[in-house]
């Protein structure tokens, strides 16, 4: 095939052939990368070339190496690395042809004795010079006497050089889309409506009867998993894959590379079709079609967007009725993916996994745990419990480290008994010792990170009731507005409570508010967001408001959920008079995603302030933070009950002698003003008083003068309370 650029003058020609020349002795046999490095050795060399004018030589040194490097390559959409590279190939080739040319000089002197050899010497050369000249060379070298005398020596030496040539055709590129038949059985828990439902979905759409009518009536939408990373979308798919028999089609890395995207992807959509009916998959949609303004948007969104939508139409169009293609695709973050993916047309449904609840954990816990023989005491509904807010892949991985510590443990034990004498002895350790327990899983959950927590969740706190003294009348009213919805949530549907309550804990600080907000949590075992105010605040525009769409959104997706806002009034406070704008955008936001706009369904609210009068009066209004409940400064006998509870919690040592001294402490007018904060800060006076005088008398208990020393010098944090 002619070249797309031509030599066009005697001059150009002229310069052809210096270039040539000057590759092979100043260039080690490479072409040049550059005009300018081709121009410098034109000048250097002795060629009356040097002497033209510097633009005119440029022109035709450009012209020159472009005919070069067409001659170089093989694939016309090659890019630059791969010609470098094949660049490179050739020169390698080059050097083994002069190889091979010395090699055949040394046996000219040789004697006739054989002349059987010629014909198959004679094709091994043409096979491996693809030049015709080389070929005639090698011809006449295998008809001279010399050569034909000493045959079989000169057999062994070509064919041993033959071995050494690579061969001159290069290997195929690899493909962007993989292509997977999933024939193992997926494992796969918690998520048997979702799987019930699309599998029925699917079967219908690639092996039912197409009756509907005219083909734009039986255009088939594409499916859009959506989900927090680590619930399965991919698994769920694979899955129904398996059920259903049909290949899939991932074409996720075909948008990797820009360059190379719109033909990654025109060729995944060949196979798809080729392979029909199939499954056709997209992972991480949002990755490569996020909308403007996300933070995933880069140049090439736009493109890829252009090119889905082209390219999905010709699919459908091409497609016949009876060999349909599903496309499918999945996202982590769907407020991030472009509208356009999700209009009329393209994805149509969408198929949302929230975060798994206790009941799906425990299905996920049976369906992936090993096999009953290796499980030692294991009680998977402790599990259960300890393992709120983890995904799928949170699961597999805390079972991948259990049994690396059950490994580890078989490894220790098989060391120490090389060492000791019993077999029988060793039989017994090592049987008991190699299945999993349930200590292996608790020190795994210890040191683990679910992968939601990294995202902005947070660990249940380990604070229970037992922690909180007093407060009656406040845990009462959280029971009956938060945990009660959570944990029975059937009976309160049959009142016709339907929408999730927000509660505000206000009062003096030091109180306990987050304290109960933590109870709560621990006693509901939701998931649990904390969120302090200025997190949320974003000077940009729109970013404030986009912070707090995700933030419902992940709460949402891991329903029951409860989002506490601690030191409320400092993110809602009056927009009367507010000077900040993005401060009235947040109070917007917030009131839009508590009115339930975007749903609020398993979605609880509770905020804390010092100040009620400081949070915007819209937000207190009934079906948003409507509950308010005041956490004051406790009186004596509530004293009493948080003193103990501190001293309890904090030295569970104390005797019940010491305990009953604390009444009378609590009681003192001293302690009458003191918060929950107060009195344990007066606990930790007296405790250190005491951890001095036991240095002196020895005597490990509470006594009168420790707290009398905490009362002189504890003072009340609270100056005017607010009654």
């Amino acid at each position: 095939m002619a070249p797309a650029v031509s030599l066009r003058q005697g001059l150009d020609h002229d310069v052809y052939q210096l270039i040539k020349i000057l590759e092979e002795k100043s260039n080690d046999g490479k072409p040049f990368r550059s005009v300018t490095h081709a121009y410098e050795a034109v000048k250097r060399s002795n060629s009356s070339l040097s002497r033209k004018k510097k633009q005119v030589l440029n022109d035709s040194i450009d012209r020159a190496l472009q005919v070069r490097k067409q001659e170089l390559r093989e694939d016309s959409s090659d890019s630059e690395a791969a010609l470098e590279e094949a660049d490179d190939e050739i020169s390698k080739l080059e050097d083994q042809r002069f190889q091979l040319n010395r090699q055949m000089t040394k046996l000219w002197n040789t004697n006739t004795s054989s002349s059987g050899s010629h014909a198959s010497k004679k094709r091994r050369i043409q096979a491996e010079d693809g030049d015709q000249k080389a070929s005639q060379s090698a011809g006449e070298i295998g008809e001279t006497p010399t050569s034909r005398a000493n045959g079989a020596a000169n057999d062994e030496s070509v064919s041993e050089l033959t071995h050494k040539t690579p061969s001159q055709k290069k290997t195929p590129r690899p493909t962007r889309y993989k292509v997977e038949h999933v024939s193992e059985p997926v494992r796969l828990g918690g998520l048997d409506r979702i799987r019930d439902g699309l599998l029925l979905q699917l079967e219908s759409m690639l092996k039912g009867e197409h009756i509907w009518g005219p083909k734009e009536l039986e255009q088939i939408p594409g499916i859009l998993v959506s989900g927090p990373t680590g619930v399965g979308k991919t698994s769920l798919v694979r899955l129904i894959a398996s059920q259903l028999e049909v290949p899939i089609v991932s074409a996720a890395e075909c948008f990797d590379n820009q360059e190379r995207m719109e033909k990654s992807f025109t060729e995944a959509v060949d196979e798809a079709m080729r392979l029909a009916p199939c499954i056709m998959l997209v992972d991480d949609l949002d990755h490569y079609a996020s909308k403007p303004g996300s933070a995933k948007h880069g140049d090439s969104h736009m493109q890829m967007v252009k090119l889905f939508q082209r390219q999905v139409e010709r699919m459908r169009k091409e497609s016949p009725s009876h060999r349909p293609v599903v496309l499918m695709a999945t996202t982590s973050n769907i407020t991030d993916l472009h509208s356009e993916m999700t209009k009329c047309g393209w994805f149509e449904q969408t198929i949302s996994i929230k975060v798994p609840d206790a009941a799906a954990r425990r299905e996920i816990f049976n369906a992936v745990l090993p096999n009953s023989d290796t499980l030692h005491e294991i009680d998977v509904e402790k599990l259960v419990k300890y393992t709120n807010g983890y995904v799928g892949s949170d699961i597999k991985a805390l079972i991948r480290g259990a049994s690396q510590r059950l490994a580890t443990r078989i490894i220790q034990i098989k060391d120490e008994n090389s060492v000791s004498d019993g077999d029988v002895a060793m039989a017994s350790n090592e049987g008991a010792s190699s299945r999993l327990t349930m200590e292996d899983f608790l020190l795994t959950i210890e040191e683990f990170t679910p992968s939601l927590r990294k995202e902005g969740f947070t660990a249940i706190p380990n604070v229970s009731w037992d922690q909180v003294g007093a407060l009656k009348q406040a845990r009462k009213q959280l029971t009956t507005s938060i945990i009660g919805p959570i944990k029975d949530p059937e009976k309160y549907l049959n009142w016709g409570i339907k929408k999730p309550s927000g509660v505000i804990l206000w009062g003096p600080p030091g109180c306990g508010k987050t304290l109960i907000a933590q109870a709560v949590a621990n006693e509901a075992q939701a998931s649990f967001i904390l969120i302090s105010g200025p997190e949320l605040l974003n000077k940009y525009v729109g970013e404030s408001e986009r912070a707090v769409r995700e933030l419902f959104e992940r709460a949402r997706l891991s329903a029951p959920c409860i989002l506490f806002f601690d030191e409320i009034d400092s993110l809602v406070s009056r927009r009367e008079g507010s000077s900040s704008e993005s401060g009235v955008r947040v109070v917007n936001a917030l009131l839009t995603e508590l009115d339930g706009a975007r749903g609020r369904k398993g979605v609880y609210v509770i905020g804390t302030t010092n100040r009620l009068d400081m949070i915007d009066e819209a937000m207190l209004r009934p079906g948003r933070l409507n509950k308010h409940i005041y956490v004051g400064l406790p009186d004596a006998d509530e004293r009493v009950d948080i003193l103990e509870t501190i001293v309890r919690s904090s030295r569970p040592n104390t005797s019940q002698a010491e305990l009953d001294y604390l009444a009378k402490v609590a009681r003192d007018v001293r302690s009458s003003s003191f918060s929950g904060a107060d009195l344990h800060a007066l606990f930790v006076e007296a405790a250190e008083h005491g951890l001095s005088r036991s240095y002196v008398d020895n005597v490990l208990q509470f006594t009168e003068e420790d707290w009398e020393y905490a009362l002189n010098n504890t003072k009340p944090s609270v100056q005017n309370p607010i009654t």
